[in-house]
């Protein structure tokens, strides 16, 4: 007779944004090679893990996930969610003899969502690493496996661009990549970022998907550029020019610094004054529409 057994972790899991962000050559995968400064802030996600399992042989796995949210558009993901994707790609590289250990696993996670959807901000890919850590975390102190860092973030970066910074981003950030953003390097920089390190986040009522914006990339970025930085701001500010009066409300508050987040839809605007950010941000969510998702936050340290 087996018994069940409860183990339960909490991952914080922190938007990125590209603090530099220059697009470069389609290479024969299809993706962009990319040069790119990435940063996580103080803005995060909340995810709790309850793992019910329960040890013994079996022939077949039983096997159960339930995603809940505070937020709707989550919930409705349902196992679509990339959460999912993140576990059945761990579960394919467990070895058998850990899963002959196991006779049933139930996992139920709920996500604390805080990152707005199709935003920039890579609240899923930094959802689906939390996901491969509290995993590890998991199978390391009931099972004694784990998979090494390196493997790791080699599943991440099969799950999208964005997760080997965001399983890392918790120790480490602030991090240079270049290839699709998963080649982290020593790289120094002449301007100092942590001079701005105050910001106003503002999504629209709209996002905008990270394929069709490198759709609209037609040539590699050359341009020479020190400090703040986005290759995509051109054609994003095209496809969708109602972001110019994002950036034009971001610049009358006195902002320092605005740029776009990522492939968008949101708008970064930074400050090297705090109580100055504190001020912008009651002045913006006077002039601009209720249902913009506008937010203070910090570079996340």
């Amino acid at each position: 007779m087996y018994f069940m057994t409860e183990a339960v972790y909490l991952e914080r899991s922190p938007a990125k944004i590209n603090l530099f962000l220059k697009v470069l050559d389609k290479r024969e995968d299809g993706f962009h090679n990319l040069e790119t400064l990435f940063q996580a802030l103080e803005l995060s996600d909340h995810l709790t893990f309850k793992i019910d399992f329960e040890k013994g042989a079996s022939e077949n796995l039983d096997f159960s996930l339930e995603i809940d949210s505070n937020s709707a558009e989550i919930k409705a993901l349902g196992d679509k969610n990339i959460i999912a994707k993140a576990i059945e790609i761990y579960f394919a590289h467990l070895n058998s003899e850990t899963l002959d250990q196991i006779s049933s696993i139930y996992f139920k996670i709920y996500i604390d969502k805080q990152i707005p959807l199709e935003a920039g901000l890579a609240g899923g890919s930094a959802n689906a690493a939390a996901t491969l850590r509290a995993l590890n975390k998991f199978f390391k102190e009931h099972f004694d496996f784990e998979l090494e860092e390196k493997f790791l973030l080699e599943l991440a970066l099969s799950l999208g661009s964005d997760v080997p910074f965001c399983m890392l981003s918790t120790k480490s950030p602030r991090l240079y990549a270049e290839s699709r953003g998963e080649k982290f390097k020593e790289k120094s920089f002449d301007f100092n970022f942590d001079d701005f390190q105050n910001l106003i986040l503002v999504k629209p009522n709209f996002g905008i998907a990270t394929a069709k914006a490198y759709a609209l990339l037609k040539n590699a970025d050359t341009h020479q550029a020190n400090g703040f930085f986005n290759s995509f701001e051109t054609v994003v500010f095209e496809e969708a020019p109602s972001l110019l009066d994002i950036d034009e409300a971001l610049k009358s508050t006195g902002a320092d610094q605005v740029m776009l987040s990522g492939s968008g839809s949101t708008m970064l605007a930074f400050y090297k004054d705090s109580d100055k950010c504190s001020q912008a941000l009651e002045s913006l969510n006077g002039i601009l529409p209720k249902d913009y998702f506008i937010y203070q936050t910090r570079f996340l340290k």
